[in-house]
């Protein structure tokens, strides 16, 4: 039986590489019944960490609870929802900022009639006893996270405006504020998953928007001509600057998320050794034949592993197969950054057969064949998700399990 050794990448720790360890096993039984998935988290044995309590960073407060780290398909899509990541109530501000569109005027006075935007803040309430509702958000992962979601969202004076702006404007659906409230709700849940929101498959996200909208009598898939516009607009914007005074105002925040990914890269350049020998001794204590499984700057130090070894009494383990997923290792080889191998030396004779998966969207992957030639294949996959949530978007896209059936022996 072959066994697959998960590396995680960086910033990530014991209850995160969990959760994740838990969906790689998930997804390659779906595909792979004959696999075995192996623990390895190096992370949390030796992984970097702010031990004077961020005394050195201007503004850090260092969190009292959990210090865990955390981290359509058309790029218009992908760009609305990389500013619901950022900001569930986006879309809905601009809806209530929008006001009547020109061909629509305030609903005439009908006695015992609800003005739509009551109507649907009232349907809002009971979301989470809708069966559709709860069996969307289910197989989605997200069934924990709906009632706080709702709470939220119903505490909202954005979305409160939201619906006084669905009444000035005719009192009708037209504008598609029973969608925008879905995505604002399921955006809501999302931002409350350690994992990240690229964790979540995209098809399983919008089909609990889907279910959402259907039971606020929604039935149009778009959110306005105008409203699409500027949001997309907007989006792109959002996406590409975050704006240097926001930045700078926000450097104590930023920085505790960003650090755990930064601090785990610096602490592996200089003190990689052991993080080398923790792998390979695990490699050696599992059934052959082996599988190097590394995300990020965990398949980083899986072919620094290979190429370079452990800098140790023993060699390297015998492994089969290495398998990088938005990883690093072609780049810091060009850039003659890599412990194991100086650029140009190309890769050892005993150097196991190499896939290298990547996401164009993923700003963190890059492409092996063009620097080892075809010592290494490249597959591409769309997690269909933004620039911002893409690195970690891997283990919720069925398409990569569908090329690690197809590469892994046996």
């Amino acid at each position: 039986m072959t066994s697959v050794l998960f590396i995680h990448g960086t910033g990530v720790r014991a209850p995160e590489y969990a959760a994740a360890l838990r969906t790689v096993r998930a997804g390659l039984a779906r595909v792979r019944s004959d696999v075995t998935v192996a623990e390895c988290d190096w992370g949390s044995a030796l992984g970097s960490y702010l031990r004077a309590e961020g005394m050195s960073i201007p503004g850090y407060r260092p969190r009292k609870t959990d210090t865990t780290p955390r981290r359509a398909p058309d790029d218009e899509e992908r760009a609305r929802w990389a500013l619901l990541y950022a900001e569930p109530d986006a879309e809905l501000t601009l809806f209530a900022l929008s006001g009547p569109t020109a061909d629509t005027a305030p609903a005439p006075f009908v006695p015992g009639r609800v003005p739509a935007g009551q109507r649907l803040r009232r349907q809002t309430a009971g979301l989470a006893d809708v069966p559709a509702v709860r069996e969307a958000w289910e197989a989605a992962g997200l069934a924990g996270q709906l009632g706080d979601a709702l709470r939220e969202l119903r505490s909202s004076a954005v979305f409160g405006s939201a619906c006084g702006a669905l009444d000035d404007g005719g009192g009708g659906t037209d504008r598609g504020l029973p969608r925008l409230t879905g995505r604002s709700l399921v955006a809501r849940a999302l931002a409350q998953l350690p994992e990240g929101p690229g964790a979540v498959p995209v098809a399983a996200r919008d089909a609990a928007v889907d279910a959402v909208t259907d039971a606020l009598g929604g039935d149009e898939r778009g959110i306005g001509e105008v409203l699409g516009r500027s949001l997309g607009a907007f989006a792109r914007l959002a996406e590409r600057a975050g704006g240097s005074r926001l930045v700078v105002s926000q450097r104590g925040p930023i920085s505790g998320h960003s650090l755990g990914f930064s601090g785990d890269i610096l602490s592996y350049l200089v003190r990689g050794a052991a993080v080398r020998a923790y792998v390979a001794d695990l490699a050696r204590r599992v059934p052959a034949p082996v599988v190097l499984l590394g995300h990020s700057l965990g398949g980083v130090i899986a072919f620094d592993l290979m190429a370079g070894g452990t800098s140790g009494p023993l060699p390297p383990p015998p492994v089969a197969q290495l398998i990088t997923v938005g990883s690093q290792a072609p780049l810091l080889y060009e850039l003659d950054a890599l412990p194991s191998r100086p650029y140009g030396t190309g890769l050892p004779a005993a150097f196991p057969e190499w896939l290298n998966v990547y996401d164009r969207r993923d700003l963190l992957s890059f492409l092996g064949s063009p620097i080892f030639g075809s010592r290494v294949r490249d597959v591409e996959v769309d997690n269909g998700q933004p620039v911002s949530a893409a690195h970690s978007a891997y283990w919720a896209n069925p398409r990569l399990y569908e090329v690690l059936a197809q590469a892994l022996p046996g």
